[in-house]
Parts: C-alpha cells; sequence; structure tokens
C-alpha cells in the first residue's frame, strides 16, 4: 500500500469510527428511552440489559455504517481539499481515481463484511436481542413461564394459510385458528376455525370447531359443519409454526431463500415475489456503503473553506435522504407488482452508483 493510500485511510478511518461510535451511542440510548418504562417496573439484571444491547450492536452497525462513512468520506475529503492537498495531488500526476483508491477499496470491503454479518451474526444476534427484550425486560416479574406467540401467519403446505391468535410453545396449543385452503387458482375453496387445539401424539386436536365450504363467489355452500373435538391432518408442527414465524429481517439468506422454495409449493406467487425482494434486499442493503461513499466523493470535493462542517453535515443528511427514499420506492414497486424483484433490490444502487461514477469522471 502506498504512503499516500495510508495517510487517506487512517483519516478517513478516524472520521468513521468516531462518526459510528456516535450513530449506535444514539441507537442504544434511543432504545433504552423506549424500554425505561418496563425496565423501572420489572428490574430486569444489570447484566442482561448489557448483554441484550451487546446482541444488537450488529444490526446498530450494519444500519449506520453507510451514513457513518459518508459523513467520514465528505470530512476527510473536505479537509483535503481545504489544505490545498488535493491539488497537490493531482499537480504530481495522480488522477482522481488513483486519490480515491483506498476509500473506494474500504467500500466494497465493509460492504462485504456487512454482508458477512448479516448472513451470519446478525439473525441470532437478533434473536436472543428480542428473547431477552421481551422475556426478560418487558415480561413481568412473576409472569406466566408458557409466554404466548401472538399473531402467527404461515403458509403451509397443501396451499394451507395459517391463520394463529396466541402460540403457546411450552404447551403446545393454540387460542384461534384460522385456516384458509386454496385451490390450483388461488380461489379460497374451504375455512377451518377452532377456538383452540392441541398438538396431541404427533397430531393436532380441534375443539370447538367449524368448517366452512365455500363455492364460487366466495358464497358458503352449506351449513358448516361443526365439531367440539376432532383429528384434523396438518403437516405442520408447533416447532414449524414458530420456525417459519420468524421476521424476515431475521433470516439469513439462506433461511430465506428456503422458505420461499417451500412457499412456491403453495403457489401462492404474490407472496412469494414478495418475499423474492426481500432475498434480493438482503445482498443489495450490504452495499449501500460503498454506493454512499461514491456519491460522497464529489460532493465533498467541491466543498469550499467555508463552512466545512456545516457544508458536510448538510450533504450527507441530503444524499442520504434522497438515496433511501429512492431505495424505499423501488422496494415498494417491486413488492407491488410493478418491477422484477431482482430490479427492484437493485435499481437504486446501479442508478445512484452511475451517477456517482459520471460526476467523479467529470471532476476537474
Amino acid at each position: 500500500m502506498l504512503i499516500l493510500d495510508r495517510y487517506l485511510l487512517r483519516n478517513f478511518l478516524k472520521g468513521y469510527f468516531a462518526s459510528l461510535v456516535v450513530f449506535i451511542s444514539l441507537f442504544i440510548i434511543g432504545d433504552i428511552f423506549t424500554s425505561l418504562q418496563d425496565m423501572l417496573q420489572n428490574h430486569p439484571p444489570i447484566i442482561k440489559i448489557v448483554e441484550c444491547y451487546l446482541y444488537g450492536i450488529p444490526l446498530f452497525f450494519s444500519q449506520t455504517s453507510p451514513m457513518a462513512a459518508l459523513l467520514a468520506t465528505l470530512f476527510t475529503l473536505s479537509q483535503l481539499n481545504q489544505s490545498n492537498e488535493i491539488i497537490a495531488m493531482r499537480s504530481s500526476g495522480l488522477s482522481i481515481y488513483q486519490i480515491i483508491r483506498p476509500l473506494i477499496a474500504f467500500g466494497l470491503t465493509l460492504s462485504l463484511a456487512i454482508l458477512l454479518i448479516n448472513e451470519m451474526v446478525l439473525p441470532h444476534s437478533q434473536k436472543m436481542n428480542q428473547w431477552i427484550k421481551r422475556f426478560v425486560i418487558e415480561r413481568p416479574t412473576g409472569g406466566q413461564s408458557d409466554q404466548a406467540v401472538e399473531n402467527v401467519a404461515v403458509y403451509g403446505f397443501n396451499n394451507r394459510l395459517f391463520f394463529i391468535n396466541k402460540l403457546f410453545p411450552k404447551s403446545n396449543r393454540i387460542e384461534g385458528l384460522t385456516i384458509l385452503e386454496h385451490d390450483s387458482q388461488q380461489n379460497v375453496k374451504s375455512k377451518i376455525y377452532a377456538e383452540k387445539a392441541e398438538w396431541r401424539n404427533n397430531r393436532w386436536v380441534l375443539y370447538q370447531c367449524y368448517i366452512y365450504h365455500l363455492g364460487d363467489g366466495k358464497k358458503i355452500k352449506s351449513e358448516p359443519l361443526y365439531f367440539s373435538d376432532t383429528v384434523f391432518k396438518i403437516e405442520e408442527t408447533p416447532a414449524d409454526f414458530l420456525r417459519q414465524n420468524v421476521a424476515v429481517e431475521n433470516m439469513n439468506i439462506r433461511e430465506l431463500a428456503g422458505y420461499i422454495s417451500r412457499l412456491s409449493q403453495s403457489r401462492e406467487t404474490t407472496t412469494v415475489k414478495r418475499l423474492l425482494v426481500d432475498l434480493y434486499q438482503k445482498t443489495s442493503f450490504p452495499f449501500t456503503s460503498l454506493i454512499i461513499i461514491l456519491i460522497g466523493i464529489p460532493s465533498s470535493i467541491v466543498i469550499r473553506r467555508r463552512a466545512i462542517a456545516f457544508s458536510s453535515i448538510s450533504l450527507c443528511i441530503a444524499i442520504s435522504f434522497f438515496f433511501y427514499v429512492a431505495f424505499a420506492v423501488s422496494i415498494a414497486l417491486g413488492k407491488g407488482g410493478a418491477v422484477p424483484p431482482f430490479v427492484a433490490a437493485w435499481m437504486s444502487h446501479v442508478l445512484f452508483g452511475s451517477v456517482a461514477l459520471i460526476l467523479i469522471s467529470r471532476i476537474p
């Protein structure tokens, strides 16, 4: 590595890590204030609170790294520009690409690191973070040991859609179960509702169960069938319901791809397309740091001597705002079916990256 590369990278890393610490601290402080009432009421152990936020650091790091990288880019290059060091570098025969090479290399390395962290660390850390919040911080002391998981929605085998009001994992029982069965054209052909369900001897027993058969126009064909208790063939186990109820953001790429493959058997094309957008988003979002560094390079080099700090911060906010708005809009278009899932996930990155490279090439 050239001496100049080390010099630029050292200055950049100082600004990056300083910004990262500030952003992560703000995230933690904001979350503490959100949970402060539960902490004062339930008196969780201090060690558990610390552990909770340690598990939250991978998520905070992933979300705040692009902003920290942009702020470091703006401050580093604008300060070099203020002291005429960039002019001296150009006068010595260096091109703009040779000057910014260490920043681009760091952006690519950071993006790959975020991708690996999101794939290998984040799912487990988020599960532990949410478990501590739910069962240690938010849960009242002396509460029931069989904590209910509420509002579970799962697409299962045999083209069935399950809605569960409350699932009790320890006792393997359900309160409020609705099952919608679909035909090959995704029309609802029957509806099953049970007030309670229990997992006994590797099968589901439904209590106070009503079965409605639907015809064209979703009208009930005949009087519903009623059973005070009946064994109903459901291939999903309680563990399956819990596993599939994991939030998409807490899945890694492999888990989400497997869930999509399993869900595709139900021919729920609309939901599959939405999940494909989430899948491709998991590969595109980590590269936000690289794209946002590219965007910040031409912006910071044109900053003049006056109000460097304020100009940098203003540019940081404006650039981040427009990029994240464009990214959110493209994701929404993808989930709405207006654009293909892959295009929706990468559209804003390609657009802003291309514009940034064009602006960099036009730097005098």
